[in-house]
């Protein structure tokens, strides 16, 4: 009766991480697709000729323009 009740667990926490996985992907694809609609920014960064700003929520990127000194466009990363 005990080895009922470990493969049930077993089976439950397989179930849990199978679906943490599924959500963690669709969230990434939709923002891929979508963009980031965070707005919780580090400050600017610049590495290798590249300036830019990172959500502090779901590490997705933004270009950066120190002469305007605005955020542009979404960039995965």
């Amino acid at each position: 009766m005990q080895s009922v009740a470990i493969i049930n667990q077993q089976m439950i926490r397989s179930h849990a991480e199978r679906s943490k996985a599924l959500n963690d992907a669709a969230r990434s694809l939709l923002q891929r697709v979508l963009g980031c609609w965070q707005h919780d920014l580090s400050r600017p960064f610049t590495n290798n000729g590249r300036t830019y700003r990172v959500c502090v929520k779901c590490g997705m990127s933004r270009d950066f323009n120190l002469a305007t000194w605005q955020t542009l466009r979404t960039r995965t990363s």
